[in-house]
């Protein structure tokens, strides 16, 4: 009877996403590197935020949602904290621009980069760019 070997396939703490030409869906060259599922910070931040709804409906007996405004701040925080670094990615004048914390939620808090915010946050929930397989099946 034939198996399969579980192990060759693993998830990955961190995966390399192609941003896409919102208009075109073409590669644009810009890559950023997100942390996955179970990379160490995204964990923690995530049990975190977890912790603290659960804190706030044991106090209170009602699930609390947050303000919209909240709610979408808090997920340009999270996408810059699940940011590892980015390569590709210049300013108006053709400069590299050197990737930090911070400068990764000024990019997500520009209006204009919506669109950015939307295709890597949509990334953080596809699970199956966080896995690897070996050559051994």
């Amino acid at each position: 009877m034939p198996g399969f070997n579980l192990k060759s396939i693993r998830q990955v703490a961190s995966a390399k996403i192609q941003v896409k030409d919102p208009a075109t869906g073409d590669p644009t060259g810009v890559i950023f590197e997100m942390a996955g599922p179970e990379h160490p910070d995204r964990k923690r931040i995530t049990f975190a935020q977890s912790r603290k709804f659960l804190r706030s409906y044991a106090k209170t007996g009602r699930a609390e949602m947050p303000e919209p405004e909240d709610a979408e701040s808090q997920k340009k925080e999270n996408l810059a904290a699940f940011t590892l670094g980015w390569t590709g990615l210049i300013d108006d004048t053709g400069a590299p621009v050197v990737f930090s914390k911070a400068a990764a939620l000024e990019l997500y808090n520009n209006p204009e980069m919506g669109w950015l915010v939307d295709q890597l946050d949509s990334a953080l929930g596809e699970k199956e760019l966080f896995i690897t397989r070996s050559a051994k099946g």
